[in-house]
């Protein structure tokens, strides 16, 4: 692991664009195999290009026995429907369909193809693949609001006047791997609407201003803070994990599996037409909190502050550095809350989607104009660090045409990792080399880590 991570960190030296090419794989039972992708290499076009989709079949090895398999599908504007529906029968293992983009996006194959198990019930299979077009010209579906900026000092005063009333609860937990060399941390601190609540993770007998700190963003969910901060320490960190929603760590699964069910089943797009109201105005201040938090431990340096996080997680990343400019790295993978807007222009829009295009066209105007405020695009033009950034081409949640627009609107250093065919939930191993990415940028920055 630790040469593939070296190998990984002298390839991001040399480019600004990683790839990882491959198609969607998929098998059925009786031995059926399917492929899609786009045909052209990283699946990139420019606008007006034709992109064709192909899929490839095969069952034990054989593209005979899949001759005449009906394939049924559709192409759409990176989830927005554009009428383009087709069918049709594979043939000498290959089915394919071609369609183009004249603006700036991607376009989305969708492909099902059913097919028998050994009971004669029939299994439908489904495969998509992404195609993008002049995707670094891809813009912001509106800009921020003009009293944008003002609008976040004025939440940070509010959180400033809530005293934080840490307490740092030291846990000695029998059978835990690593806490031999690391002390671990119960954190709970107020903030805004309630608690911050994590784990937090020092190496044992760490002098003073001698670490840096990395904060860990939650994906979507409900769930306790964890502990893998642990490992992060191992390696030289000051590291902190929260959770979204400031609730006791370390509970049976059934108490989040409760709240997910009851009280905070729709916490992602509730009061989605106030600013003031929406959940995500809440979380960036329970951010805002988890950095106070780790910036006030004597450990820190004082100078490298990353923030990591994946989807919902990827979004507060990039809000983390364009609120605070203590942070200095920024790791934001697959991010949610992009281009809430992009319904306005007849685009995607971000997860969690406030709104969608009506097939008259229609949309939320009042959701999206709240959204403006907490929209993930707006802060990353705002980020001082530098960001590790990546993109899924297939992904179906944080649809690519989203992240790009917070991608290209980012104006510092930056390194973008592409899974060329991958939905929302990547590789481990592809979500770890960007992890160790950050670390080489923070190590650029003279933090010393192992």
């Amino acid at each position: 692991m630790k040469q593939a991570m070296k190998i990984f960190a002298a390839f991001i030296a040399s480019f600004a664009i990683c790839s990882a090419s491959f198609a969607e794989t998929k098998t059925a039972p009786m031995g059926y195999e399917f492929h899609l992708k786009a045909s052209r290499d990283g699946s990139e076009y420019k606008c007006g290009e034709v992109a064709e989709f192909v899929l490839t079949a095969k069952r034990n090895g054989d593209i005979a026995a899949v001759e005449g398999l009906k394939v049924v599908g559709s192409i759409t504007k990176d989830s927005v429907d554009i009428g383009k529906n087709f069918s049709g029968k594979i043939k000498n293992g290959k089915f394919s369909v071609k369609a183009a983009l004249d603006e700036p996006g991607f376009l989305k194959c969708n492909m099902f193809i059913k097919t028998p198990d050994k009971d004669g019930k029939s299994v439908k299979t489904d495969l998509i693949a992404g195609a993008g077009f002049d995707v670094l010209d891809i813009k912001p579906s509106m800009p921020a609001p003009a009293d944008f900026d003002a609008y976040w000092d004025k939440q940070k005063k509010i959180l400033a006047a809530i005293p934080m009333n840490l307490k740092l609860t030291k846990l000695d937990l029998k059978g835990v791997k690593g806490l031999d060399k690391v002390d671990l941390f119960d954190v709970q601190a107020d903030t805004f609407g309630g608690k911050l609540s994590a784990y937090m993770a020092i190496p044992k007998g760490a002098k003073p201003k001698s670490l840096p700190a990395v904060v860990f963003t939650h994906g979507a969910g409900v769930r306790s803070s964890s502990m893998s901060v642990i490992g992060w320490a191992r390696r030289g960190f000051i590291a902190l994990d929260f959770n979204a929603h400031g609730l006791p760590n370390g509970k049976p699964a059934k108490f989040y599996e409760d709240l997910s069910k009851g009280e905070l089943k729709d916490y992602r797009t509730k009061n989605c037409e106030d600013r003031d109201g929406v959940f995500f105005r809440t979380l960036y201040m329970r951010l805002m909190r988890a950095m106070d938090v780790i910036c006030d431990q004597p450990q820190w340096d004082g100078k490298n502050l990353a923030v990591c996080g994946g989807s919902q997680g990827g979004g507060q990343a990039l809000v983390a550095g364009g609120l605070n400019p203590k942070v200095t790295v920024v790791a934001s993978m697959y991010p949610a809350l992009c281009d809430h807007s992009g319904a306005a222009i007849g685009r995607t829009t971000g997860w969690p989607h406030f709104t969608r295009i009506g097939k008259d066209g229609s949309y939320n105007k009042k959701a999206v104009e709240a959204a403006r405020y907490i929209d993930a695009v707006n802060f990353a033009s705002r980020i001082k660090g530098k960001v590790v950034f990546m993109i899924n081409y297939a992904d179906p949640v944080c649809e690519p045409t989203t992240c790009y627009a917070a991608y290209n609107s980012i104006k510092t250093k930056k390194i973008l990792r592409i899974n060329e065919q991958s939905r929302h939930n990547p590789a481990a191993g592809t979500y770890a080399a960007a992890q160790e990415a950050m670390v080489n940028f923070l190590r650029e920055d003279g933090a010393k880590l192992k």
